[in-house]
Order: C-alpha cells, then structure tokens, then sequence
C-alpha cells in the first residue's frame, strides 16, 4: 500500500508539523526531512507567517544550570575575582594571602574563582618530568579544602562561585573514564567535595549596561586570548588560564567593553610549573576587585604581587601592602 503524500493544504501541512515536527512527517511520509523542511518554507510564504515546531520538541538554549550560572545585578555590586591558584601542599602564597585579608577588609558582594584551584598533577594527561614526585589527588584536596575555608572565614556572607578551569575538569574526567558505572555515585564529582561553592563553567552576569561572561578559558591563547574573546563575545569578559593580568578595552559602534585577564593566583615559579624548563614567563602573580556603580563595569583593580617570601608585598591602590602567614 503506498503512503500518503506530504499534504498540498498549507493550513493542513501547518498543522501537522506543529503537532509531530519534521522527523515524525518524515517518518509518517516516508520522505526526506530535507524535503519536509523544504515544504515548510513554502507553506511560510504562502501563509505569511512561521510555522512553529511542536512544543514538547522546541529546545531551551539557555546552558543548563551546570554549565553556565546567572548572577543578576540588582544594586551596586562588587566582585572579588582570582585565578588560577594550582594551590600545592605545605605552600601558602602571596596572592592567597593577599584574596584572604582583601576579603575580609572589603566584604565584597561576590567571590570568585575562575578556575583551576585544583592542579591534578597526578591526575594528568601528561607523564611525570622524570623522577618527580607527585601530589595525591587527596593531597591537593585537603590543600585546596584549606585554602578555601580561609576565604569562607574572612568573608561568610559572600556568594561563592567557582568556574571549573581544565586542571579542575581532570578529577571527574578520570573517574568518568576509568569508571563509568560509578556515575550518579555521591563523592565522584569534584562539586560533591566543596558543597559551599556553587560551580559551574561559566557565570554570566546580567543587569549591568552590558551583560558580564566571566569563563576560565579565553577563546584561543597567548597575548591575544583575551582581545579575540572580548571581540568575538560582543561583551565584556573575564577569564584565566593565561596567567596574564590585564585589562584591554575594546570600543566599536554598539559602545566600549572590557576584556579582562586575571593572572594567576599561584607563585610562577612554584614546582607546579617545572614543566615550563625555567624559561620567562609573562605571567604576573594576583587577582582583581570588579566593581558595578550605577550599572556600570568600572576598570578592575588589580592587586599584583610584588615578591612571594613568607612576608610577602602586594600592591593594590597605589600603596604597597605586607601580608603574614597569620593572615590566613
């Protein structure tokens, strides 16, 4: 028995794709979806107007809650934001300590960490640089487990969020692939051990005069990562994973943006980053104070590291500043 041809009545073809989408005409036709979707632009036009697909098929393009989180702007708003803190076990840096005593001064709105607190050493892709000896994934846990709950203490009314940076992604990576059945099981996701931080790829932040995308990666890398994700997103931009510390304006006719690197809240020359063989790094050591004022996105203020010994100096609005292990 031959099956019926795609209906010739617009109304009725409108209809029917509305209820059962492209795949399910193609499949009750027993035709291409090409030719549906081309049956459906000529039913537009002859109707004038679109033809929606079914509800139960129309799909959300919000990123899910995991991927991206939403912060609104609502009042004058500041945001402590650092990066990069590969923190390592028995070393507390300059930077760390800096985040903690300007957290407890400035009591900001928000704090951030955008990414790769945790370095996964021994976790990684990449074989061992000859005999070196490792950290334990619980090692750099309890580590990070200490770093953080120094910034939770400083300042306990912040809303915390942690932006998931590649090294981060290598604890659930490897259970994910060496152990794919224990999905689901609690204690196998790397969010389960810091249930005080609210984790996600990225966080957008809206209400400002232009919307705020605050990601570890920039689009590409090197000293042009930030000024290609500034021009590509059409917003302004906070990112990581380059260990620059930099803010670029980009101005264009729908007005200027900020494109923002954070440094890195790690010491360059910590064992983390042997594997760099003592070569320069333009890599400054610190973090950033975002600030919103009448909806605005004022320019970031920079705290740079200025030397990393146990009384360490940092500099942060035109002063020098000393910290102490005491700090934490």
């Amino acid at each position: 028995m031959a099956r019926p041809k795609l209906p010739t009545d617009h109304e009725i073809f409108a209809t029917e794709f509305s209820s059962i989408g492209a795949q399910g005409m193609a499949t009750r036709y027993g035709v291409g979806i090409r030719n549906v979707f081309h049956r459906r632009r000529r039913a537009e036009e002859a109707l004038g107007r679109s033809i929606s697909v079914p509800a139960h098929l129309a799909r959300d393009k919000t990123p899910r809650p995991s991927v991206r989180q939403t912060l609104k702007v609502e009042k004058d708003m500041t945001i402590l934001v650092g990066s990069d803190a590969h923190y390592e076990i028995n070393t507390v840096t300059t930077a760390h300590l800096a985040f903690v005593e300007l957290a407890k001064q400035l009591q900001p709105d928000v704090i951030v960490l955008n990414g790769d607190l945790l370095d996964g050493a021994s976790i990684s892709r990449h074989a061992p640089l000859g005999w070196e000896e490792r950290p334990t994934v619980e090692q750099e846990l309890n580590a990070v487990h200490q770093r953080l709950e120094e910034i939770e203490k400083a300042s306990p009314s912040s809303k915390r969020y942690w932006v998931m940076g590649n090294h981060d992604s290598r604890f659930d990576m490897k259970l994910a692939d060496a152990l794919p059945q224990y999905k689901g099981v609690p204690g196998f996701s790397l969010r389960e051990q810091f249930p005080a931080w609210i984790f996600s790829i990225s966080l957008w932040i809206e209400g400002a005069e232009r919307p705020i995308m605050i990601r570890h990666k920039p689009i590409g890398g090197g000293i042009t990562g930030g000024h290609r994700t500034t021009l590509m997103s059409g917003v302004h931009t906070v990112s990581g994973h380059t260990h620059h510390q930099e803010s670029k304006p980009l101005t264009d006719f729908t007005g200027t943006r900020l494109g923002i690197q954070l440094g890195t809240m790690a010491e360059p020359n910590q064992p983390t980053f042997d594997y760099a063989e003592d070569a320069p790094k333009n890599w400054s050591s610190g973090f950033a104070l975002l600030s919103i004022k009448k909806n605005w996105l004022l320019q970031p203020e920079f705290v740079r590291i200025h030397s990393q010994h146990e009384a360490g100096e940092y500099e942060w609005r035109g002063e020098i500043h000393k910290v102490s292990a005491n700090d934490a």
